[in-house]
C-alpha cells in the first residue's frame, strides 16, 4: 500500500526540533559546533532519556571535554571519530619515535663498524704488527664490540616498548572503528556504516535491483518517556533481534536514529519491497515486548516505511534522500514508495516556507 503525503507535518516537526536545539545551546551556553548539535539532537529525538539529563546536569557553559565524554559514553558517531583522531595522532607519534630510535642505532652501529674496519685494515696491511700496538687496537675492538652488544640489548628493549605501544594504538583504533560503525545499544550497524555500504553498493559492477527501506518505529519514544531509564534500551534490543531475524545473508540492517532503522535488500522489485515491509511490520506488531518487568501486548509498536530503489538514484546519498522523502510522506503505520512527485512536493513546500 502507498500512503498519502504528510511531508509538511514532518517538516514542521523537524523545524521545531531545530528551534529547541538552538534554544538549548543558547540557554546552556553550549558551543554551536557540529558534534554538539548531534549530541543535542540525539537527546531531543532519540530514545535514550538519560542523555538529556546528563547534559543538563553539567549546568551552564559546560566544558567541551565533559560534553565529548557524554557523546563517547553513548557511542555517538561524531564523538567516536574523536577517538579515531586521537588514535591516529598516537600512531604518528609512535612511528616518529621508532624512526628516531632506528636512526640513533644506525649511527652507533656505523661508528662501531668503522672502528672494526680500521683495525682489520691495519692487520691486513701489517700482519706482524707490534704487540703493544696490537694490544692497544685489540682493546679498542673489544670496547667497540661491547658497546655494540650493550646498545643492541637496550635497543631491543626500547623496540619492545614501542611495539607494545603500536599494538595498543592498533587495538584502540579497531575498537574505535567498531564503535564508529555500530550502534552502542543494539549492536546493529549505524548510519555511518550504512552510508559506507551504500557507497560500496554503487561501486559494485551491478548496483541495480536493490531497495533501501527506512523505517520509523511508532510510539517508541512515548513508550520510553513513560518508563525509567533503561526501558528504551530494553525495547531497542528486542526490536534489533526482530530485525536481525528479518534479513537474509546478503541483506543489511542498521539503526540510523533514535527510532529510525534502515534495511538494504538486494535484488527486489517494487512489489517485493512492499511485501517485505509488511512482513517486518507484522513481526514487530505481533511481538510481546517485555519492558521494565511488564509485558506489552501485540500492537504496542508499529512501523512507518519509506522505500527507494537504486535504479532511481545516482548514488547512495540520493538514494537515502529519496527513501527519507518517502518516509516523511507515509502515513503512520503505512508504506510509501518514492516517486518523482515527492521531490517536486518537497521543492514546493521549501519555496513556500522560504517566501
Amino acid at each position: 500500500m502507498t500512503a498519502k503525503a504528510n511531508a509538511p507535518d514532518t517538516l514542521a516537526r523537524s523545524a521545531a526540533v531545530l528551534a529547541k536545539i538552538a534554544q538549548l545551546m543558547t540557554r546552556l551556553e553550549i558551543p554551536a559546533i557540529p558534534r554538539n548539535f548531534s549530541l543535542l539532537h540525539e537527546a531531543l529525538t532519540g530514545s535514550n532519556t538519560a542523555l538529556g539529563r546528563e547534559i543538563t546536569a553539567l549546568g551552564k557553559a559546560p566544558a567541551q571535554e565533559a560534553l565529548d565524554a557524554i557523546g563517547l559514553r553513548n557511542g555517538l558517531p561524531d564523538h567516536n571519530a574523536l577517538v579515531l583522531g586521537h588514535s591516529a595522532t598516537d600512531l604518528m607519534r609512535t612511528i616518529a619515535a621508532l624512526a628516531s630510535e632506528a636512526e640513533g642505532e644506525r649511527q652507533k652501529r656505523a661508528n662501531a663498524v668503522t672502528q672494526i674496519n680500521q683495525l682489520l685494515g691495519r692487520l691486513r696491511a701489517d700482519p706482524v704488527m707490534a704487540m703493544t700496538d696490537f694490544a692497544s687496537q685489540a682493546g679498542l675492538l673489544v670496547a667497540a664490540v661491547e658497546a655494540l652488544i650493550g646498545s643492541e640489548s637496550a635497543h631491543c628493549q626500547r623496540l619492545d616498548a614501542l611495539v607494545a605501544r603500536l599494538e595498543n594504538v592498533a587495538a584502540g583504533a579497531v575498537a574505535s572503528e567498531t564503535a564508529l560503525l555500530h550502534d552502542p545499544i543494539t549492536g546493529l550497524a549505524n548510519r555511518t556504516a550504512l552510508m559506507n555500504r551504500l557507497v560500496a553498493t554503487y561501486d559494485a559492477e551491478d548496483s541495480s535491483g536493490s531497495a533501501l527501506l527506512l523505517m520509523r518505529v511508532e510510539r517508541l519514544k512515548s513508550l520510553s518517556d513513560s518508563h525509567a531509564t533503561g526501558a528504551s534500551e530494553e525495547a531497542l534490543k528486542q526490536i534489533a533481534t526482530i530485525f536481525r531475524k528479518s534479513i537474509k545473508k546478503l541483506d543489511y540492517v542498521a539503526r540510523v536514529g533514535g527510532d529510525g532503522f534502515a534495511f538494504l535488500f538486494d535484488k527486489v522489485d517494487h512489489d517485493s519491497a512492499v511485501l517485505i515491509a509488511e512482513r517486518i511490520r507484522h513481526r514487530l506488531e505481533t511481538e510481546v515486548f517485555r519492558i521494565s518487568g511488564r509485558d506489552y501486548l501485540p500492537g504496542t509498536l508499529s512501523l512507518t516505511v519509506g522505500a527507494a530503489f537504486t535504479d532511481d538514484a545516482q548514488n547512495g546519498n540520493e538514494l537515502f534522500r529519496q527513501a527519507m522523502l518517502a518516509l516523511e510522506a507515509a502515513n503512520e503505520s503505512g508504506t510509501c514508495v518514492y516517486s518523482v512527485e515527492l521531490t517536486e512536493l518537497a521543492g514546493r513546500n521549501y519555496r513556500r516556507e522560504s517566501a
